[in-house]
């Protein structure tokens, strides 16, 4: 078989079915940590290590023996950071790294870590480099029939006169593993010996030592789940198989006893302050393991430990404050705990793109363990950003837990169940921006009726209807149709937010590892792109400490002297982002903003309590119209009342662009509607009164994907704009649509746009 086949993941992100605990107790912390605190940290890590770099492009090794072992190891810890490759820091390491070949180092760290610095920076120059390492692990492992014993490990060198140890191995693991993930063949019998010693060497409590009989330990155990994931084995056994392009054993799937038994260790010996059973000896080395241990395994929690958050907490609170740097005891000096810290913190605050949804009945929700692992995979390589997924449980999850990914999905073979809490979760979810993915797993009619009838329940107002060939789901990544494979969809407000399949999709993309050739697979990949496209707009997701916020729906009596919002109703699709002013209202009680906002009414245009309401907004998608005394009634109130009309065409709609601006004409046929200057004190006022700078607003892919001031029209009357248009979406983005086909802007913009303009009409 040749080497150079095609790029695979070896890595399997299991995932956890047998126990999801409560994630209400989020383990012990020594104080909350923020995103912009693990960046700075990060930030400071970086620049430490970049100091400390020789003018050869090196850095000072730990051990003579170890050769190119920490430089390798600061590379890679730089390069995961975000330090681009063709930086001169990352330039002058290769330079050094590629004088040393695995003749010359004859040892497991050195070549493992230097596979990995090299297919993280330039795989396809350093190809040759790559191979030569490989074959050098290849040989180096431990066989059957030699006289050490263990086989399947490795020991320092390759010389075979002493036994292996499982810190080695998962050295060379992940260096083969790496080498892997970029294209390069590993032979199939050094995964199954690997994989055949950690199941044969695990210890009766579920964990692993350094050598087989040695007690348990974290960083150990850690290393024992990892390497497990890495040669192949599934915490979940699935028994499917292709056949052409039909699915056998659809659904059926066991649990692998090992990884379960070492996951359930970890959850009981969980801690972050120490290595387990080595107290602070490599508790830096332990972290990155656990890193390892908790992305693989696709597990946001062990046992009631928020792994991520909590080894975040401590890596910023360890970091010296005045040096920027980590240190360890015994051989972790400053270098290797650094680059140990900023492996943990950088990778494993990867998004997360697609929450699995855990639901009764029993383990209905898991048949098909490795599909979101796959589609995610495919996704991530994609879109060359490392995405992860999660397993949530929305009876326990909060809402701000389901949305740390922007898609939901669950399927199964039986008619799903969820309390009461948990489909009010799931509703406040779809309410917040999230998007419901499903598929009848096996194409099951049981899950079919019962999936329609939850819809039923969560969005009585709104029917599942088969989406159209013209919804733009089906050009979102690939051009396909209905006639493809049918989708089914919920339309509520701009966006589709429930996207449902009624034939199976999550068994192709549970097979997609194993058979990435076949139609069948082929075809379920592209739908799921599709509607993950459309779903995000293929916008990343934000790291998993970004707190997600979530907006206060319910509406509450108004109060003497408070700001108020109407919005108008009109002949057209008047109300197509229902929870835009809601969303801007809740928002705009809190800082930067600050404001004393009463609840929105609804009005049209010739109710008498409109003189109420000094900001009146409009939007839609399709045309509108307003009757000559609704246009007398919106002149009154414009010209002599003194309000504003702020106005965006839902998703950048042509249609109602154009009948907006007819609108305008007939409305103040005196007063032109005209760009707003870019000086204009819309902007540089209300930037001095709260701090807010507009200059940098970020459109989406749609409307160009750059920076810039909003584009903004207006009518002024008397000083004062008195109608502040954008032909550009403002409405669908405050509701968190991320839509691959929507002209406006981001959320994080559209707030401060429209922040702005509520602003700038309280002004006198």
């Amino acid at each position: 078989m040749s080497r150079l086949a095609t790029p695979r993941f070896r890595i399997t992100w299991a995932v956890l079915a047998l126990w999801v605990v409560s994630m209400g107790d989020r383990g012990t912390a020594r104080g909350g940590v923020t995103s912009q605190e693990v960046e700075r940290a990060i930030h400071d890590g970086v620049r430490f290590l970049k100091d400390q770099q020789r003018a050869d492009g090196s850095w000072a090794e730990v051990e003579n023996k170890a050769n190119t072992g920490t430089t390798s190891l600061v590379t890679l810890a730089l390069l995961t950071a975000g330090e681009p490759a063709d930086s001169p820091t990352i330039r002058a390491a290769l330079d050094y790294l590629r004088h040393f070949g695995p003749q010359q180092l004859r040892n497991t760290y050195a070549i493992g870590l230097q596979t990995m610095a090299l297919a993280a920076a330039d795989p396809e120059r350093d190809r040759l480099r790559i191979l030569a390492n490989v074959d050098w692990l290849e040989n180096a492992q431990l066989k059957l029939g030699e006289r050490m014993t263990w086989p399947g490990t490795w020991t320092y060198t390759d010389a075979k006169f002493q036994q292996g140890d499982n810190s080695n191995t998962q050295y060379a693991l992940l260096g083969l593993n790496a080498a892997s993930e970029v294209g390069v063949a590993i032979k199939p019998e050094v995964w199954a010996l690997s994989r055949l010693y950690f199941e044969r060497f695990q210890m009766r409590d579920g964990g692993w030592g350094y050598k087989p009989g040695a007690s348990s330990t974290g960083s150990m155990t850690c290393a024992g789940i990892s390497s497990l994931i890495i040669t192949g084995s599934k915490l979940h056994q699935g028994q499917e198989f292709l056949q052409g392009e039909a699915i056998h054993n659809c659904g059926k799937a066991g649990f692998n006893p090992y990884l379960l038994r070492g996951l359930d260790w970890l959850a009981n010996h969980f801690q972050v302050g120490q290595n387990y059973g080595h107290g602070q000896v490599w508790k830096f080395y332990y972290l990155y393991a656990l890193e390892r241990a908790g992305r693989l395994a696709g597990v946001r929690f062990f046992g009631p430990h928020d792994w991520y958050r909590l080894g975040a907490e401590e890596l910023v609170h360890e970091q010296n404050k005045l040096s920027d740097f980590w240190r360890g005891f015994s051989q972790e000096n400053e270098l290797i705990a650094t680059s140990f810290a900023l492996l943990f913190l950088a990778k494993g605050r990867a998004p997360v793109l697609i929450n699995k949804l855990r639901h009764p009945p029993q383990t209905d929700w898991n048949n098909d363990p490795d599909d979101i692992r796959n589609l995610v995979g495919i996704v991530s390589r994609d879109w060359k950003n490392l995405l992860t997924w999660q397993i949530v449980d929305p009876s326990l999850a909060t809402v701000a837990d389901l949305l740390q990914a922007p898609i939901l999905f669950f399927n199964g073979h039986r008619a799903p169940e969820f309390s009461a809490l948990a489909k009010e979760n799931l509703r406040q979810f779809v309410e917040q921006g999230g998007v419901i993915f499903a598929d009848a797993c096996c194409g099951d009619p049981e899950f079919d009726r019962g999936f329609r009838q939850l819809m039923k329940e969560l969005f009585p107002q709104v029917p599942l209807r088969p989406l159209s060939e013209s919804h733009p789901v089906w050009r979102a990544r690939h051009v396909l149709s209905p006639e493809i494979h049918p989708l089914w969809g919920i339309e509520h407000g701009c966006r589709t937010v429930v996207i449902y399949s009624p034939l199976d999709l999550s068994c192709y993309w549970n097979q997609a590892e194993h058979s990435p050739a076949n139609p069948a697979v082929i075809k379920a990949i592209k739908v799921a792109q599709n509607v993950i496209d459309y779903a995000t707009g293929r916008e990343m997701p934000a790291d998993k400490l970004v707190v997600r916020e979530v907006h206060a729906l319910g509406a509450e009596p108004p109060r003497r002297g408070t700001l108020r919002i109407g919005k108008l109703k009109h002949a057209g699709d008047w109300n197509i982002a229902p929870q835009a002013i809601p969303n801007l209202m809740d928002a705009l009680r809190k800082p930067p903003f600050s404001f004393d906002v009463g609840p929105q009414k609804d009005l049209f245009p010739r109710d008498p309590s409109l003189i109420y309401y000094p900001l009146i907004y409009i939007h839609g998608r399709g045309a509108l119209s307003f009757p000559r005394e609704d246009l007398e009634a919106l002149r009154r109130h414009l010209d002599l009342g003194g309000g504003t009309l702020f106005a965006d065409a839902a998703c950048g709609s042509s249609a109602f662009d154009a009948t907006f601006r007819r609108f305008v004409a007939e409305l103040l046929p005196s007063n032109p509607m005209v760009p707003i200057p870019r000086d204009d004190e819309l902007y540089t006022k209300v930037a001095r009164e709260v701090g807010i700078n507009l200059k940098d607003c970020q459109y989406t892919k749609a409307a160009g994907g750059h920076k810039d001031l909003p584009h903004l029209e207006g009518v002024k009357i008397n000083g004062h704009w008195s109608i502040i248009y954008s032909k550009y979406d403002i409405g669908c983005a405050l509701e968190r649509h991320t839509g691959i086909e929507c002209k406006g802007y981001t959320y994080e913009s559209a707030l401060k746009i429209a922040g702005t303009i509520v602003i700038y009409s309280t002004l006198p």
